[in-house]
């Protein structure tokens, strides 16, 4: 699974995902330095199921810059893409329009405009 886990419902997916045994990938919407990591995350992380990926070096916060580059990376890792809600016009369904143009198969999408 691999995600930015940013959203409210990642991150509820995340915590469930946590309890489970499959790998799981975080990529984040800013640098891995100076990262607080929460101590849910340290049994995942010591047994070698969690990574951590950013493509930042120097982005201290996420904006709205980081976080579509981001994204960019999820789908770019991806070998299948589930969208849950992608508003009409938004950055979602920008990603959504390059998973396509990727042709990596989707298993869900929900719009709304």
């Amino acid at each position: 699974m691999v995600s930015g886990f940013h959203s409210p419902t990642e991150k509820q997916c995340l915590r469930i995902l946590l309890e489970g045994k499959q790998p799981i990938i975080i990529c984040l919407a800013r640098s891995l330095a100076r990262i607080r990591l929460p101590s849910e995350w340290q049994t995942a992380l010591d047994s070698g199921r969690l990574l951590l990926l950013s493509r930042f070096e120097r982005s201290r916060r996420a904006d709205k810059e980081t976080a579509r580059r981001r994204n960019e990376l999820v789908a770019a890792l991806a070998d299948e893409v589930l969208i849950v809600h992608a508003e009409s016009g938004g950055a979602v369904e920008r990603i959504s329009e390059l998973v396509d143009r990727w042709r990596i198969p989707r298993v869900g999408l929900h719009s709304s405009t």
